[in-house]
């Protein structure tokens, strides 16, 4: 005795107990063939291989298929494949050289004070206070009391109770600076020489400069009386600084951080919101099986054969196709793909459309001589030879099981299972996939439920998990088997997928990746300072 199974193996692209189930993955993944679940290659990740892992050395892009243009064989941003310049060399492809043999030309010397750089200029040394574009610029954190140079490795000299000038070793702090290591500008209200001038800044929404005591507008606003607010579209001191917000992002008049629409997310809205995620920050769960999802509204995009609000429903009896606009042509009880339309027949027919008839011969024998060939427990008619095949099979010796979607005696029943199921040859009971339940597997799980017949209860706290799998869906800020990790300092959005692109000491928000700047930095990627920008040359 034995049975025969009608397929092997799914095709490519395929999946599930049926081989109905469409693969999710992306690119060159593949899919195990009974779960779905997807494959990555060398490169990539994700629940769909949806997303690049870093590149080789001297490739970048999407697939990471292109090549780095940078001179000297140095290595690029996996990404965008902008250059990584070694020490004294600039321009888009690293070949051009800085000039002198320092960072800065001439006897120009700079020093940074928490915003401020002093620039001494050359042979008598003269420090002159200039406002200069700070984006070259780290400031070194200040000595401990008492040490000061480069490394903190001299000790001050200056009477007990003095300030000692954190990086000259100087006795009296600049115009502008105070504290035992002249690293703080004048408080408030305050500026020059020891902090003893008095600002005369009478306007709202006006800062006085700690070493001129020049009042201008804060950063935000403009006008004779500092009183407008910047106008759309640009930010920062003068409102001198353009927008840098995309995809409809409303930008800080301030500090030129970004507010994304839905939809969208990073410091400038420039990255549409990952798979399976949409609206506000990218913050809500798509609910649309295995259609597409609008990233800004939500909305569900069925994939041929599939239909309803959230595409859990199968084209009705008789549709197929892209929102079961199409009629089947299945003819004689054939049972129509609800994907592309292909009919599968009944028994004694075959054809297209199921419109040909095509009987089984029988075996008789005179006299009853010939021994019945009926398996199964099947019954054998003595005067004809036929056998009379129990529920389930079929054939001229009941050899076969009933074809995939039928079930009974004759398998003349058509199973009535939902969402892909198959179901039992002799009884006609659907037999669920996993992430349903129902008589007719017609209900998927709730939320917080996964598995076969929805039995096992999800482990991700409050976030919602894959109802096949249990795999957990984290939300923006958090990462983990259970999502209850927080996001490292260089990764934010959902599940913490996204890299952070703020610069310096700014901080990245882990939730949706926008740029918290210390003073004076501002921009959605903290890299312009709050100045007005100069050249120098000597």
């Amino acid at each position: 005795m034995f049975s025969l199974s009608l397929f092997t193996a799914c095709p490519a692209g395929w999946y599930g107990a049926d081989c109905l189930q469409h693969c999710l993955c992306h690119g060159q993944a593949t899919c195990d063939p009974e779960t779905g679940e997807c494959r990555c290659p060398q490169g990539w990740t994700g629940t769909a291989c949806e997303l690049g892992e870093s590149c080789p050395p001297g490739f970048f892009g999407k697939r990471c298929e292109e090549r780095c243009d940078c001179a000297h064989g140095w290595s690029c941003h996996p990404q965008t494949g902008a250059c990584h310049c070694h020490r004294g060399w600039r321009g888009r492809h690293c070949d051009k050289r800085e000039c002198g043999s320092g960072p800065w030309p001439g006897d120009f010397t700079p020093a940074l004070f928490h915003g401020v750089v002093l620039v001494g200029m050359g042979a008598g040394g003269v420090s002159v206070p200039l406002l200069l574009s700070l984006t070259r610029l780290v400031s070194p954190a200040a000595c401990l009391p008492g040490r000061h140079g480069v490394g903190c490795a001299q000790r001050c000299r200056c009477p007990a109770g003095r300030p000692c000038h954190h990086l000259t070793g100087a006795c009296r702090c600049p115009p502008g600076f105070t504290g035992l290591g002249c690293d703080k500008t004048c408080p408030a209200g305050t500026y020059g020489q020891d902090c003893h001038g008095v600002c005369q800044c009478s306007g709202q929404n006006q800062e006085c400069h700690p070493v001129t005591g020049h009042c201008s507008c804060s950063p935000g606003y403009h006008g004779a009386h500092c009183h407008l607010r910047c106008p759309e579209g640009t930010y920062g001191s003068n409102c001198q600084n353009p927008c840098e917000c995309m995809n409809g992002g409303r930008c800080d008049p301030a500090s030129g951080t970004c507010d994304c629409a839905p939809g969208f997310i990073g410091a400038n809205c420039s990255k549409t919101c990952p798979e399976s995620r949409f609206g506000k920050d990218c913050a809500q769960l798509c609910a649309c099986g295995r259609g597409q999802c609008d990233p800004r509204t939500g909305e569900c995009i069925c994939s041929p054969g599939h239909t309803g609000p959230t595409c859990q429903q199968v084209c009705p009896q008789g549709q197929y196709g892209p929102k079961c606009h199409l009629s089947c042509t299945c003819q004689n009880g054939g049972i129509c793909d609800y994907v592309d339309g292909n009919c599968t027949c009944g028994l004694g027919w075959t054809g297209r459309s199921c419109e040909k008839a095509e009987c089984l011969p029988g075996t008789y024998g005179p006299g009853c001589s010939l021994e019945c060939p009926c398996q199964h427990n099947g019954t054998c008619d003595r005067f004809t030879g036929c056998c009379h095949c129990p529920a389930g099979f079929y054939g001229h010796s009941c050899q076969h099981r009933c074809p995939l979607g039928f079930y009974g005696l004759g398998c003349v029943h058509t199973c009535a299972c939902k969402n892909g199921a198959s179901c039992d040859a002799v009884t006609g009971q659907c037999l669920c996939p996993l992430g349903y339940h129902g008589v007719h597997c017609e209900k998927g799980c709730d939320r917080g439920w996964f598995g076969e017949r929805c039995q096992h209860q999800c482990d991700c706290g409050d976030a919602p998990c894959d109802p096949e799998t249990g795999k957990c869906f984290c939300p923006p800020g958090k990462t983990g088997d259970k999502c209850d990790t927080e996001c490292g300092p260089e990764r934010y959005g959902p599940g913490c997928s996204l890299r952070c692109r703020c610069s310096g000491r700014s901080r990245c928000n882990p939730y949706n990746g926008s740029c918290s700047c210390p003073a004076p930095w501002m921009g959605p990627t903290c890299t312009q300072g709050n100045g007005i920008r100069i050249s120098s040359s000597v």
